[in-house]
């Protein structure tokens, strides 16, 4: 899903009045639909008491599609206006537009048709009985024409967007070919990020079953116990780093202490090896990559997540890439927050990094 909208919202060719043309014919059919079944999509008008429209036969996902998703993520009767503006999407489909008409629809979803909260990590709110989607979709559609004519006028960039594994980008990009790394790994706790976009990604037909989902997660840096596989082996390249073995025998010794015996409680100190271990594959396949002289910046924050044991993500990675030859610049404070179990402060940094002109 990231790897889609990223290349969608550097796709500026798209003539922004076509793809309203087309859109607005698509919402038009759409709602033809709507009213041919008895479910016209009305506006929202909060004085008014609206009657819940009834269909009796609404659009459903694949049992093992809807498997995946997070239980009342999102509504019967949206659910159905969804399905059905993406068949007709589909039934009418014009691949000049067909990209950016479904990014738009996986924006409404996300932010207004399903019942989606984030705050910060993804969950369920209030569930909605109907949800205008046409109306927000097409609303969606509108700004997206805006900023289409704004950037029309600015110059054109080459830019590439790579599906692939940050561990092994010495397979996707040339040798000596970057010159800056701007990113925000994840962090070593319980968040899920194949749950943030999980609902746009079934929608949209990305991930459908288990298998491919968990094929997904497989491509990731292991940060949480969801994401932990059998035949992972990123730990062995953290066994050498004494803090990071430290820790993991500290989460372990405290699980113990504390009774804590459910299977992912007892993967906690193995996700912390797995996660510095990756991170230390990422940054030693990097270096094949770079130019020299090239400038890294990773945001990354520290963790108390497991069992109340403080992790120093930036601290440990500063270290990490210090042994694997970068030139550690500085760990600059980019905000603070209130760790909930322990009421400690917990940092957000910026660790930046260069790789020196001269290979060691």
């Amino acid at each position: 899903m990231a790897c889609f909208a990223s290349r969608t919202k550097v796709e500026w060719d798209v003539e922004p009045e076509k793809l309203l043309s087309h859109a607005a014919s698509i919402a038009e059919k759409t709602e033809q639909q709507f009213a041919a079944e008895g479910i016209a999509e009305a506006p929202k008008l909060p004085l008014f008491r609206q009657r819940k429209p009834v269909i009796s036969a609404p659009k459903k996902l694949p049992d093992e599609a809807a498997r995946l998703l997070l239980r009342d993520s999102i509504s019967p009767l949206p659910l159905h206006r969804t399905l059905t503006l993406l068949n007709i999407m589909d039934r009418f489909a014009d691949e000049r537009f067909s990209q950016h008409e479904r990014l738009a629809l996986a924006k409404a979803v996300v932010l207004e048709i399903s019942n989606l909260e984030f705050g910060p990590e993804v969950g369920v709110g209030p569930p909605k009985s109907d949800a205008p989607a046409v109306h927000t979709w097409l609303e969606g559609i509108r700004d997206m024409t805006e900023d289409l004519r704004h950037l029309r006028s600015l110059p054109k960039v080459s830019t590439m967007v790579y599906r692939a594994d940050s561990r092994g980008v010495a397979g996707v990009l040339e040798a000596e070919s970057i010159d800056a790394v701007i990113t925000s790994p994840p962090y070593p706790n319980e968040k899920d990020y194949t749950r943030t976009t999980r609902l746009e990604s079934v929608l949209l037909g990305f991930v459908q079953n288990k298998q491919q989902l968990r094929a997904l997660k497989r491509d990731l840096v292991r940060s949480n116990t969801r994401g932990v596989y059998k035949g992972d082996e990123d730990h062995l390249f953290s066994s050498s780093y004494e803090r990071v073995q430290r820790i993991a025998r500290a989460i372990e010794r405290r699980r113990k202490e504390l009774g804590k015996t459910s299977g992912f409680e007892r993967l906690y100190a193995r996700v912390t090896q797995l996660y510095f271990g990756g991170m230390a594959r990422h940054l030693g396949e990097l270096r094949l990559v770079l130019k020299p002289g090239a400038l890294l910046a990773y945001v990354v924050g520290d963790q108390a997540s497991y069992l109340r044991v403080m992790i120093r993500t930036g601290e440990i990675l500063a270290e990490i890439a210090n042994s694997l030859g970068y030139e550690v610049l500085g760990n600059h404070l980019f905000r603070t927050r209130l760790a909930t179990a322990t009421r400690e402060q917990l940092r957000e940094e910026i660790v930046i990094l260069r790789w020196p002109r001269k290979r060691n």
